[in-house]
């Protein structure tokens, strides 16, 4: 008799405990659908930053906004493949104006002609979505100098996104009605010496000349008037990476022009890694996007503001005279982003 007392005891607690974790399950599920989390996370990595993104995205809506890759002509592979995959979800709720390639668009000898084969495999039929079918501009990287870098050039003719318009060339576009940005796109391996020395590899740097390159940048940088000055090459300025790191040549050749001029930001690639960079005393901010196919080790130095190697690409959003910087990777989070103003 009183083993069934306790029995019935035991399970009318039992049964009271079940309801009461039940109400605490839904109560904890309701919570978490009904309202986002990690809103001001400054990692991706302590929280999923899905929501993040798309919050900050319907932020920017309205902004002036632009994608760039880096070091991308994989064929697919590697990275290639997941880093195109979230610049199209990025793409489609940013409403980039245009993408920005940072060279090395094919790997590991350049395309030999219009009609290579490559222009399929490593780039119509990998940024093939809506939201990327937007006008591209690219630079040349060296290993698009293995190859024949004039056919880059002369596939913008039969191309109705691809928008090299030389080895190197400038353009202007209206942030809006009052604010105008100028961006201006080099070629940087004709100014790397040590490209001379392997003339089988790299012999069409012989073909650019480098002191009329830089005649023509002093000349643009000079008389540029819009209010926001972008520069783009392949090589790094300044690099922490220790693949390649600093380009000396550029830091002799390019830093002192951009420093008279004000240059905004210099954006580039070679170094496959995400790295934010602005030596003491300077204004211009140095970012390597290099990270759209294969990855490499990055590092620091007394340069570095930010690092990372982790495949991806980077989202530029201007809204007048404020602009932001985001690092995003293939899963869709923000590893890093930076606002600068204009005063």
């Amino acid at each position: 008799m009183k083993t069934k007392i306790i029995n019935k005891f035991s399970f009318a607690l039992l049964k009271k405990f079940k309801c009461r974790l039940m109400v605490v399950i839904i109560l904890v599920s309701f919570f978490n659908i009904g309202f986002p989390q990690g809103k001001h996370a400054s990692s991706a990595k302590e929280t999923s930053s899905d929501s993040n993104l798309d919050t900050i995205l319907n932020l920017k809506k309205h902004s002036f906004n632009f994608l760039l890759v880096g070091d991308w002509g994989w064929n697919g592979y590697s990275y290639q493949t997941a880093v195109a995959t979230q610049m199209a979800k990025t793409a489609l709720q940013a409403d980039p104006a245009f993408i920005i390639s940072v060279g090395d668009n094919f790997q590991v000898n350049g395309v030999q002609s219009v009609n290579d084969p490559l222009w399929m495999t490593s780039f119509e039929n990998i940024y093939k979505t809506p939201g990327l079918l937007v006008d591209w501009y690219p630079v040349l990287g060296n290993h698009d100098y293995k190859g024949n870098p004039d056919a880059e050039v002369k596939y913008s003719e039969i191309s109705r996104r691809w928008k090299m318009l030389a080895r190197y060339y400038t353009l202007v576009k209206k942030v809006n009605d009052t604010i105008s940005a100028r961006f201006i796109f080099t070629d940087t391996p004709p100014m790397v010496d040590s490209y001379y020395k392997e003339n089988d590899e790299y012999k069409s740097v012989a073909t650019e000349d480098t002191a009329k390159e830089l005649s023509w940048l002093h000349n643009v940088l000079a008389n540029a008037k819009e209010q926001w000055i972008f520069v783009i090459g392949h090589h790094p300025v300044f690099s922490a990476s220790p693949k390649h790191g600093n380009t000396p040549e550029l830091i002799k050749k390019f830093k002192p022009l951009f420093d008279q001029y004000n240059v905004d930001f210099y954006f580039c690639g070679h170094d496959h890694d995400m790295q934010h960079l602005k030596p003491t005393g300077s204004k211009v901010d140095y970012i390597v996007t290099g990270s759209g196919g294969e990855v490499r080790k990055t590092g620091k130095d007394s340069n570095s503001i930010f690092s990372l190697s982790e495949a991806g690409f980077t989202l530029i959003s201007i809204n007048g005279k404020q602009l932001t910087l985001y690092f995003i990777n293939t899963k869709g989070q923000i590893v890093y982003s930076m606002t600068k103003s204009k005063e």
